[in-house]
């Protein structure tokens, strides 16, 4: 089989539009993900990674199309979407026989551009680049960039800024606005012709069975790891900023990075997106998103599945979302064992935390060094970003309930170490993205390689970095920096 090559060609014509990029003349590479690239076991020499990145000659066996799709945009659907800003290049085999879809993001207009230019702008790709590499580090399912460069042209949008291109790589890039688009045409043939793709290169074990079978079971998959991608987002403290439906992934990964934000400050209905007046896509609404977007996802499937599967993948859904959010919750505060009322400790503790507007990391971290109840006052003054709280008695009472809880694990002793590794000391807060945005604009990615390093192992203490960058409390200008939708 030839390196490369693109499988998604083999649907009727409706399905896609075969295009050619408009490419970036006298293009720079900016960064290589040399990991990743060993890991799809592809080779390229330097200069045809270049061409391929910036869209000036793709490598033998790529066959570019820009998909159709729709999907519901802030709640309404809308039937003109497709890729406008991208194209599908083709897939590649790893070493293990794993299909990868390679994406080339900022490749010109398509005829689902909408108005738009088609190009990417180096702002929202370095955005996209280093949060798709932060939450892989830190274990949550997502697509990945392989490459980023710029050229000297410019791109306008709320200003000018400097036009670049990425590719994206993912399982699949099939969205759960292409089955609603089927679904819309009361075309049951290619949605079957769609779902037996997405099982053959994301879910080959659903493969041996029955059709009576695996289309629901297709659907209960995607149900339950769209909810379990969702409270990974949760615990992490991550906002997508743009929860449609035509952003959502069938393989669970998180898909297409917009106005995202890592939160400061534990605000629980923080909205990362200026755009979203009405805070649909807040933190707080998230899992409600994901359980919607699921629903739409059923409703399409409706006319090849039982009611019944329709039911079991709904609730599959609550039931999976809640069951990893409470568990990677009491990972946060060091806790193993399963208790009954561990759903109301976490919800209080939350509640106190957003009223005394606490940094989301670092309580974590605070907490974590806080070995026993007889220095849980000192834990407070740390932890709590007022000096008036520490006296707090809904904090007193609510350290007392928790140091009693730790005492019902088996190795009560283990809960610090439990809790430190699961909060990382460095995330991609936003001010820090847009350090690495200015430093890039002005020909500097000196900083861009170093976060970028810094964020394999999140973890770390990385003294290369300023201090605030991983640990120390955040100027209050740095917190909560909204983000449109322009790219």
């Amino acid at each position: 089989m030839p390196q490369f090559f693109n499988r998604y060609t083999q649907f009727p014509g409706q399905f896609f539009t075969r295009m050619t990029p408009t490419a970036l003349h006298q293009p720079e590479l900016i960064h290589a993900n040399t990991d990743l690239l060993a890991q799809l076991n592809v080779s390229l020499s330097e200069a045809e990674f270049l061409n391929t990145v910036s869209g000036n000659q793709l490598p033998e066996g790529c066959d570019p199309v820009a998909q159709k799709y729709t999907g519901h945009q802030f709640g309404y659907y809308n039937p003109d979407l497709g890729d406008g800003r991208g194209l599908l290049i083709g897939q590649t085999l790893d070493a293990h026989q794993q299909q990868w879809d390679l994406h080339l993001k900022g490749a010109g207009q398509t005829p689902y551009s909408r108005r738009g230019d088609g190009r990417a702008v180096l702002r929202s790709t370095i955005r996209e680049y280093l949060g798709s590499e932060a939450l892989h580090a830190l274990g949550i399912a997502t697509t990945r960039s392989l490459a980023i460069c710029r050229n000297h042209e410019q791109v306008q949008r709320e200003t000018l800024e400097p036009r670049a291109g990425y590719i994206r790589v993912a399982k699949t890039h099939v969205r759960f606005g292409h089955f609603e688009w089927l679904a819309q045409q009361q075309d049951t043939v290619s949605l079957t012709l769609l779902a037996d793709y997405v099982i053959d290169t994301v879910y080959p074990e659903l493969t041996p069975l029955d059709s009576a079978d695996k289309y629901g079971e297709l659907l209960i998959t995607i149900c339950r790891k769209t909810a379990e991608m969702i409270a990974d987002w949760q615990a992490i403290g991550f906002c997508h900023g743009v929860m449609n439906s035509d952003n959502m992934s069938v393989a669970g990964e998180t898909f297409d990075f917009g106005p995202y934000a890592f939160l400061d400050d534990f605000k629980i209905h923080y909205v990362c997106n200026h755009s979203d007046t009405e805070g649909r896509y807040a933190y707080s609404q998230q899992p409600n998103i994901g359980l919607w977007n699921c629903q739409l996802l059923a409703a399409a499937f409706s006319n090849i599945i039982t009611e019944q599967q329709l039911d079991d993948a709904i609730n599959g859904y609550v039931e999976s979302y809640n069951q990893s959010y409470l568990q990677n919750m009491r990972k946060k505060i060091g806790l193993l064992e399963t208790l009954d009322d561990d759903r109301d400790l976490v919800a209080d503790m939350l509640i106190l935390m957003d009223q005394s507007d606490l940094d989301f990391q670092h309580f974590f971290l605070n907490l974590a060094k806080v070995e026993n109840a007889d220095n849980a006052q000192q834990a407070l003054r740390e932890c709590l970003a007022s000096e008036m709280v520490p006296d707090s008695k809904a904090w007193r009472m609510w350290l007392e309930r928790y140091f009693i809880r730790r005492q019902l694990e088996l190795k009560p002793e283990q809960c610090a170490a439990i809790m430190k590794q699961n909060t990382p000391k460095f995330i991609l807060r936003n001010y820090i993205n847009q350090q690495v945005i200015e430093a890039a604009h002005r020909g500097d990615y000196t900083l861009f390689a170093k976060v970028f390093e810094a964020l394999q192992t999140p973890y770390e203490v990385h003294p290369g970095l300023p201090k605030s960058f991983y640990e120390a409390p955040q100027h209050p200008a740095q917190k909560s920096i909204a983000l449109s939708c322009s790219s």
